[in-house]
């Protein structure tokens, strides 16, 4: 990342990423923004990141500054966008042009084998707000200990919110309750955090499982439009949290925890 940003401001070629409410969740934000990086890696070009003045941008931020770009500076200048990674070898310089690519561009052709060669933790950081936000979701410090990290998410069927503002109404992540049981039971003698999308369900187990620690965060998916800006600052704390387990623990398909374990390379466990 050092080499690619020393040479940055030398690239003559450029391509804007822009990512809004209704792009994707957290997982989403992160995993698309490091595929566009390391492919511009790759094919020399400048990558920036388009200000969309959405909650996610205050809370997750970038360390080079310099990758940010405002709306303002698009204005007068010729905007196109482009519709799929292979378009991105063609891009040619022009200072004329602002290139746009979102995240859908991106659905067909991601890996996440495409996006290990550059250190999540050396493009992002978290900020202020979100460390002093984990004192305020977690009913006990854990900070300086360690601990294991199981999430669940359950799909966008099982948000506890207003179901208009839902976009995939029948999304439903497949998990085994008997297998998430087992392992919390065997694994008693360690410090347990448990996640999950739906807060019901959350004291659910918390009820089964008393030693078990859950936060007292307000749930709600990043990318409805409905969602608070608490919502969203609870959730980054969640996954903040996360990044910091011994071993992050996945009861079912989830970006959240998949990405959380690559921000600090933490081992990651699939029932």
């Amino acid at each position: 990342m050092n080499e690619y940003m020393n040479r940055y401001d030398t690239l003559q070629k450029s391509l804007v990423y822009e990512f809004g409410i209704g792009s994707g969740g957290i997982g989403d934000f992160l995993k698309f923004f490091m595929y566009a990086l390391n492919l511009c890696i790759k094919h020399n070009i400048r990558l920036y990141y388009l200000v969309n003045i959405i909650p996610l941008e205050k809370y997750i931020k970038l360390k080079n500054p310099n990758m940010y770009i405002s709306k303002d500076a698009t204005v007068n200048q010729t905007c196109m966008s482009i519709d799929s990674v292979e378009d991105i070898g063609s891009i040619t310089p022009n200072e004329c042009a602002i290139v746009f690519i979102s995240p859908c561009a991106f659905y067909t052709s991601f890996t996440f084998e495409d996006i290990v060669d550059v250190d999540m933790h050396d493009v992002f950081y978290f900020s202020d707000e979100v460390l002093q936000n984990v004192k305020n979701i977690m009913p006990q410090c854990v900070s300086n200990t360690k601990y294991t990290s199981i999430h669940l998410r359950l799909g966008d069927k099982f948000l506890e919110t207003d179901k208009s503002f839902v976009i995939v109404t029948e999304d439903v992540r497949d998990y085994s309750e008997e297998t998430l049981f087992k392992f919390i039971q065997e694994n008693s003698d360690k410090q347990l955090l448990f996640f999950c999308d739906n807060n019901e369900y959350k004291l659910n187990v918390k009820g089964i499982f008393d030693w078990v620690v859950i936060t007292n965060s307000k749930i709600g998916h990043t990318s409805l439009e409905n969602t608070t800006e608490e919502q969203v600052l609870d959730a980054i704390t969640e996954f903040y949290i996360m990044t910091n387990s011994d071993e992050i623990v996945c009861a079912s398909s989830s970006g959240f925890s998949k990405m959380a374990s690559m921000f600090r390379n933490i081992p990651i466990r699939f029932l």
